[in-house]
């Protein structure tokens, strides 16, 4: 079996199963080459050659998403906590006002909110330019702590 690399799809080819189909541009590669490029960003070199090159760093967006990502995680850990399957399940028996659940509820809620106030607030200090962008570390050492009150409930 043997690889082939097209500039022009940017793909790779084994000779078995696309004899019929590769584009014209194939360039035959060693099984070295297919290596080291398994799995790993690939652009054509000045000759129609892979070469791995380092793939672009995340956006500010990307990097904004994957932080409140952590936030989601860090809210729903404290609600499995307590029992709940989300922050959002815990946060609903605010709704329910003869609930044992309810100040707990109110508490998740509010803390919720408050969470995500604060990283919004450091998100666009940020984009300002006033503050450095937070790893995930030093984000979750400005958001509020939670503050539940004594339960009637679980």
């Amino acid at each position: 079996m043997q690889m082939y690399y097209s500039a022009t799809t940017g793909g790779f080819y084994c000779d078995e199963l696309h004899s019929d189909n590769m584009p014209a541009d194939a360039k035959q590669i060693s099984d070295e080459v297919y290596a080291a490029c398994a799995g790993r960003h690939v652009a054509a070199d000045g000759g129609g050659m892979p070469l791995v090159v380092p793939p672009e760093p995340p956006t500010f967006e990307q990097r904004a998403a994957a932080l409140l990502a952590e936030v989601d995680k860090h809210l729903n850990t404290a609600a499995r906590a307590k029992g709940y399957d989300s922050i959002v399940t815990a946060a609903l028996r605010a709704a329910l006002p003869q609930s044992p659940f309810h100040a707990e509820g109110i508490a998740f809620g509010t803390w919720m909110d408050a969470v995500y106030a604060k990283c919004y607030e450091v998100l666009a200090l940020v984009t300002s330019g006033v503050m450095a962008e937070p790893d995930w570390p030093q984000l979750r050492a400005q958001l509020p702590t939670l503050n539940l009150p004594a339960s009637k409930g679980a």
